[in-house]
């Protein structure tokens, strides 16, 4: 059987990768920096706010003592978060399937958020879509040094659901992640979690790092995950 779930948070809960990129093109246009949507989801996707900013400063306009400025680097987030809500505020939708699939795990395994976005982003959609109780805990780019697809995140999510179900004897090992990039899928792995791939935000052939993939969460419930990867 297995001990918990843990859920990635862009791309795999909430369709959120769009509204993502339209953020960060807003707060990079001034430095006459241009991406479409296609390349955004190549260079960009599965990384933390703070690693695109660097990535950006350092590799595409080439400034790098400006990607080495931790002050730098938090003032362009704070300036990509502000363009972020004001765009979450008109709306947000759920990755279909994901809460149907969340209902069903709901009170019967410990389900956890292990994410590269903020906690701001992460609380204010959960709260958009009515289940911001239901994860405990949520892991995101504010709680960890490295990101993905370092595996601390991962760790991290596994040795707080352990902490607050002493009684379940939590394992990576027996745990699903569920992930729609590379850069998570690596990051689950090294964890030493199992993973389930989501075809959201590319191709299924894109998620090779995954032990199964699908299409959709549609596909899946709880049952079908635990004859997978129980």
């Amino acid at each position: 059987m297995l001990d918990a779930i843990v859920f990635d948070f862009d791309g795999v809960i909430v369709d959120s990768e769009p509204l993502h990129f339209a953020a960060f093109l807003e707060t990079v246009r001034p430095m006459g920096v241009r991406f479409d949507y296609a390349q955004y989801l190549e260079h960009y996707v599965g990384y933390d706010d703070r690693d695109v900013i660097r990535i950006i400063l350092g590799e595409v306009l080439g400034r790098p003592e400006e990607a080495a400025d931790p002050q730098r680097i938090a003032d362009l987030c704070h300036s990509k978060q502000l363009a972020f809500e004001a765009i979450v505020a008109q709306g947000a939708r759920p990755i279909p399937g994901a809460l149907e699939l969340i209902a069903s795990a709901k009170g019967k395994l410990p389900l956890a958020i292990a994410s590269g976005a903020t906690r701001r982003d992460i609380e204010l959609i959960l709260d958009q879509l009515g289940i911001q109780e239901v994860f405990d805990p949520i892991v995101t780019a504010d709680d960890v040094e490295k990101s993905k697809p370092h595996p601390q995140t991962y760790s991290a999510a596994v040795d707080g659901l352990a902490q607050r179900h002493p009684d379940r004897s939590i394992d990576p090992s027996r745990s699903l992640a569920i992930e729609d990039t590379p850069t998570g899928l690596a990051s689950a792995r090294a964890a030493g979690l199992k993973t389930l791939g989501v075809a959201t935000t590319g191709p299924q052939s894109s998620l090779h790092l995954a032990h199964r993939a699908v299409e959709s969460l549609t596909e899946v419930d709880l049952d079908t995950l635990e004859k997978w990867f129980g």
